[in-house]
């Protein structure tokens, strides 16, 4: 049935100002007006909004036929909790009938698109939303609305982002693997997650927290990853567990002391964790994230690489999963080798959690999925993708999503500014060009560390890569679970005898990495890294620097820079001191920055794990090059890197 434009008889334009109601009747020219909200006040400011459905001919422009949020706010100057308010009128409607991840803002400021496309910078994650003022909304343009959805989202790269995606909006595909783990999860069985970096694992344990909400599920993740975890000995590791789960739940947190003693242990842990669950409704879901850090021979504290701490640690949580948690408590264990639950001995004695879970591998992205992603993200960019040119990305990219999104990022910038633009099969070949080097230097991350965590893997994939078919079967017939590992991660398929690299593209950027990194390539990368690292933690120093006075500026400056330091520079402004090209500051003077508390307030309790990153990536200088890098060495420092870059990348 067509929708066309207009108001539902319900809806009750009375109820709002006059002031709104020319706005209100502009819009239902080119929308459906389907419901009246009452208005929303935050602090001092009261907001109103109305929810709309698209006409048939709207709805092709902006990519969706379900109803959208309007918010009318009448103040002429933007603050932050006006898209507070948008959460506050999202909560009153059913989610299904409801597209979040579209919104229009009807504004008094004048200024209101450089505010949104400066707070969208900020924050590329959040949901596309369309910002006109009521002058420009009322005027005699024919279609102001649409004006606005062209004027303010051609520019604008979906694709670009880097970062895990702790929002919904922008996550496509794996919906059926985030619904396995929790359906899972409600009967109290296991679960696990597998793959390389970049594959979204990180994604994906977000859209589990995200939809675990709506469930009666709580989920507890662990990052193995922090220093706080592994480097906890299983008895403290025990007693952090039941206190992480008694935040996320909500209850009292209490700090339970776990003895070293085995028995003793288990008795306490059954205990403390039994008082949880009486005072829980629903499930609770521990997620191990980043599981190679705890688990034998592959994790960052002693204790847990070579010693006794795994078996000890499995043996008493898995006992309680199934002697005492009836169905209530699971885990999902996730990281990039499914290793731990396919070795049967650690130290000699059974590994407690051997085929514990199904495993699982993040999937690639299918045909239709990846239709989906380009073709979405595409049309607010004024891209439009056929059949043919998403064929020829899903041939190239096997639906990795990381590295489809990267390439149409290039693709956007490659493409004229003005839009709509159509996306051919030859342009997408020269953004392949221009890619390349990208896709080198992300591959050489990836398969680095594999080598360095996974050696046989490594040793099987560059088999495959290099075309020796006689070592490759030889690994499928004497070592199965390497292979299906590296099918797993997407980087091969089999074709009965014969193995290959799944997908085109990556096949001549792998054959360059695949080579054993030497010292050299080593000391090149940590350089390369480092130097693009400091830039950025600059630049995050130099915006935070903006907001404060020039007091505590001051304060903080005498407070990390010691009176020689200062002395030594010529200027102590803020843009001198943190320019991205001509900085005066060393990277110990960025560490002495972040370790203070009054410094990027933001961090919170990540800015000691976060200066552990700094300080290890520090301790690997450049004028450090005549000495060597071992392969723990350099996991720990590719470690950092990648902590570091995620969480001082711009988008």
């Amino acid at each position: 049935m067509p929708t066309n434009p207009g108001f539902h008889l319900d809806f009750a334009l009375g109820e709002y100002p006059k002031a709104l109601h020319p706005a209100i009747r502009k819009i239902a020219t080119r929308f459906y007006v389907t419901r009246a909200f009452k208005p929303i006040t935050l602090g001092n400011s009261v907001y109103w909004a109305i929810l709309v459905r698209p006409t048939d001919e709207f709805s092709i422009y902006i990519n969706t036929d379900r109803e959208v949020v309007i918010l009318l706010s009448q103040y002429e100057t933007f603050e932050i909790r006006t898209l507070e308010a948008f959460e506050e009128f999202y909560d009153l409607l059913e989610s299904q009938r409801v597209d979040r991840s579209v919104r229009f803002l009807v504004s008094n400021d004048n200024n209101i698109e450089s505010s949104i496309k400066h707070y969208l910078d900020q924050h590329p994650e959040y949901p596309i939303i369309v910002p006109i003022t009521f002058d420009l909304l009322v005027s005699r343009e024919l279609n102001p609305l649409l004006d606005a959805v062209r004027r303010n989202y051609l520019l604008r790269d979906l694709f670009g982002y880097q970062n895990p995606l702790r929002e919904e909006t922008f996550f496509f595909g794996r919906h059926s693997i985030v619904n396995a783990v929790l359906d899972m999860a409600k009967s109290g069985q296991n679960s696990s997650l597998f793959g390389l970096r970049k594959s979204g694992k990180t994604s994906a344990i977000y859209a589990i927290q995200r939809r675990a909400k709506g469930l009666g599920a709580n989920v507890t993740l662990i990052d193995c990853q922090n220093t706080s975890v592994h480097g906890r000995r299983f008895n403290d590791l025990l007693a952090y567990i039941v206190f992480e789960v008694r935040k996320s739940v909500g209850i009292k947190r209490i700090q339970s002391e776990i003895s070293t003693d085995i028995a003793l242990a288990s008795d306490q842990f059954y205990a403390a964790m039994n008082n949880v669950l009486s005072q829980v409704k629903g499930t609770i879901l521990i997620i191990f994230d980043e599981i190679e850090n705890i688990s034998p021979g592959t994790a960052a504290s002693p204790h847990w690489r070579s010693g006794e701490d795994t078996v000890y640690f499995w043996q008493i949580l898995r006992s309680y999963l199934q002697a005492e948690s009836r169905g209530k408590m699971s885990i999902c264990l996730v990281g990039t080798s499914p290793h731990i639950l396919e070795t049967s001995k650690i130290n000699g004695i059974d590994n407690p959690i051997y085929l514990y879970a199904p495993k699982t591998y993040i999937p690639s992205l299918t045909f239709d999925e990846t239709r989906e992603m380009v073709t979405r993200l595409g049309y607010f960019m004024g891209l439009e993708f056929d059949p043919m040119t998403i064929a020829e990305l899903q041939k190239e990219f096997g639906g990795h999503p990381f590295f489809t999104r990267q390439v149409c990022s290039t693709i956007h910038q490659q493409a004229p500014t003005q839009r709509p633009h159509k996306v051919s099969v030859a342009a997408l070949h020269r953004a392949n060009v221009q890619f390349s080097g990208q896709l080198e230097s992300y591959l050489r991350d990836i398969v680095g560390n594999l080598q360095e965590a996974y050696p046989d893997e490594f040793r099987v994939l560059e088999a495959v890569v290099n075309g020796d078919k006689a070592e490759a079967t030889e690994y499928g017939l004497s070592a199965p679970d390497l292979i299906d590992h590296l099918i797993g991660y997407g980087l091969i398929a089999q074709s009965g005898d014969d193995f290959d690299v799944r997908f085109d593209a990556v096949k001549p950027a792998l054959k360059k990495v695949s080579k054993s990194l030497s010292l050299e390539d080593r000391w090149a990368e940590i350089s390369r890294r480092r130097n693009a690292l400091e830039p950025n933690i600059r630049s995050a120093l130099y915006f935070w620097s903006r907001a404060i006075s020039s007091d505590d500026w001051n304060a903080v400056l005498s407070d990390c820079l010691t009176v020689k330091r200062l002395s030594d520079l010529s200027s102590s402004e803020p843009a001198v001191l943190f320019s991205r090209n001509e900085s005066p500051l060393y990277f110990s003077d960025l560490l002495m920055f972040i370790k203070d508390k009054h410094v990027l307030p933001y961090l919170g309790d990540t800015r000691s794990e976060i200066t552990r990153k700094l300080d290890t990536v520090n301790k690997a200088r450049a004028d450090a090059h005549s000495k060597s890098v071992s392969d723990a060495d350099m996991l720990l420092i590719r470690q950092a890197f990648e902590h570091l870059e995620t969480e001082f990348t711009p988008p």
